[in-house]
């Protein structure tokens, strides 16, 4: 009966608290333990000391290629993650034929570092013509899927060829615009992209010639229900832009007045939008980003959102009226840019309408400042992760998801004229010096791939795994061929031979 002997009891009930106690305790360093080890500490095995470790993803495009830390082959491959102590460190990574990969790195601890976007591009690229022009045509645009390619035939601006990317041992089609379409003028002629639609049978051109321009909607699939937009309109804009990327839907902007309009094909009905705009950009059917003269003070620009139906100022600016605009969506989340060329600032605001709703008398501040001076080009990239901004040789970069800014220079020399784009969401591409040049956001890890003429950007297939481009032949002297340079970077199995050896 030892739970009726008072001293026993007690006894028994301390214990039970002392090991409430202890329990509660254990609890206590396990949870603290398991806390430091959220934050990367660790304890080092050879010295015992406490030291923080960071996490590093990394993927690569092909698969399994060794991993190099500081010069030191790490025994796990990529796809991986490492939990390394912070520190500085450069990381390569190779794989047997093709090019090596690398970067520096500051790992925080307690950090995340993704690089989950290498590129490692093969050390020969095999070259074959698909297709052979006795003079260099004056026009090549591939469609968004990157399934279609439509080239211009040398001196005929109104006949193309339209290839297959997924089928390239196919003969293109012909697709020839109906009499009547292109004005018949003397002198030269040159065909320009405007934009292509998301249904990617319909591409907007824009046909220049001596006594003028003009803008045609080419029907890919069925090229005599190509038309001209500006005898729709019997009226001569100066730019003109989709609607929510459709063909049918059209922004109709004419500088003179100021005016931007909107133009319903199949009604074929022409509806007042805006007034004095100096610029804009569109996005979808109800967002416009535009500059605007200042009612108040004609020495100033407004820079104002149409969202939806109502118009809502985000800054006002003085000293000029030249401006760079640009609009996505990232992460569920707007993000706008504004540049004044003169200004040497390229400012950019995220969700810009929801503030100005919340406190419209606020002055709008942006979200990241970059500062290159006399901006030329601003553009997302294809995932809309980086903003980037060119000035000839000169880039400024922000990366959205790291909160990170990136300056550098080309080495070689580019015209301020020659716009940068994207590969893909990682990676810019540029003509330099006769040769296709890949090079990633940040600047580093360049690569010089195939021969392409100056003025006609090379087009990757929609896997990624071939580079077209327009350029002398290798086969026929004096031939311009579209040849076809096999660069499996994606998706299918890596045929990549070991270097000093061709691909099959």
């Amino acid at each position: 009966m030892d739970f009726l002997d008072p001293a026993k009891k007690r006894a028994h009930t301390i214990r039970l608290f002392v090991g409430y106690i202890l329990v509660a305790i254990a609890i206590a360093i396990a949870s603290l333990i398991l806390l430091f080890q959220s934050y990367g500490y660790d304890v080092d095995h050879h010295t015992g000391k406490v030291i923080q470790n960071g996490l590093i993803f990394i993927s690569a495009h092909p698969s399994s290629a060794e991993i190099y830390l500081n010069g030191t082959l790490n025994k796990s491959k990529t796809d991986t993650k490492l939990t390394v102590p912070a520190g500085q460190y450069v990381i390569e990574l190779r794989s047997n034929g093709y090019r090596p990969w690398r970067r520096s790195i500051n790992l925080e601890g307690g950090s995340v570092e993704r690089l989950v976007y290498p590129a490692l591009f093969p050390q020969n690229l095999v070259t074959k013509d698909v297709q052979l022009y006795g003079s260099l045509p004056g026009f090549a645009s591939k469609s968004p899927d990157r399934h279609w390619l439509v080239v211009e035939q040398p001196g005929l601006f109104t006949k193309f060829d339209n290839f297959d990317l997924s089928n390239i041992n196919q003969p293109p089609t012909v697709l020839s615009l109906p009499a009547g379409v292109a004005t018949e003028a003397p002198g030269d002629h040159s065909i320009t992209l405007v934009e292509w639609s998301t249904d990617n049978r319909h591409v907007m051109l824009k046909h220049t010639f001596a006594t003028g321009s003009e803008f045609i909607m080419l029907d890919r699939e069925n090229p005599a229900l190509s038309f001209n937009i500006n005898k729709l309109l019997n009226a001569n804009p100066t730019a003109i832009t989709l609607r929510d990327k459709h063909y049918d839907s059209l922004y109709i902007y004419d500088a003179p007045s100021q005016a931007l309009q909107i133009y319903d094909v199949k009604a074929k009905q022409l509806t007042p939008f805006l007034s004095k705009v100096l610029t804009y950009k569109t996005y979808g059917a109800d967002q416009v980003l535009y500059a605007t003269p200042n009612t108040k003070d004609a020495s100033q620009t407004d820079i104002k959102l149409w969202d939806n139906g109502a118009a809502y100022l985000m800054r006002t600016f003085a000293g000029g009226t030249d401006f760079l605009l640009e609009m996505t969506r990232y992460a569920g989340n707007w993000y706008m840019i504004v540049s004044p060329k003169w200004d040497g600032h390229v400012y950019i605001y995220k969700n810009p309408q929801d503030s100005i709703k919340s406190s419209p008398q606020k002055p709008l501040t942006p979200v990241s400042i970059l500062k290159l001076e006399q901006p030329q080009f601003l553009s997302f990239s294809d995932s809309a992760q980086f903003i980037e901004a060119q000035n000839g040789p000169k880039f400024a970069v922000y990366d959205i998801e790291t909160d990170r800014r990136y300056y550098y220079d080309q080495k070689d020399q580019v015209p301020i004229d020659q716009r940068a784009v994207w590969m893909d969401g990682d990676r810019l591409l540029l003509v330099l010096n006769g040769k296709t040049t890949v090079f990633d956001y940040d600047g580093i890890n360049q690569q010089t791939l195939a021969a392409s003429s100056p003025g006609l950007l090379p087009y990757f297939d929609r896997d990624y795994t071939a580079l077209y481009n327009i350029a002398p032949s290798t086969v026929v002297p004096g031939g311009l061929p579209l040849p076809e340079p096999t660069l499996k970077l994606r998706s299918n199995p890596l045929r990549a031979k070991p270097t000093g050896q061709p691909l099959p």
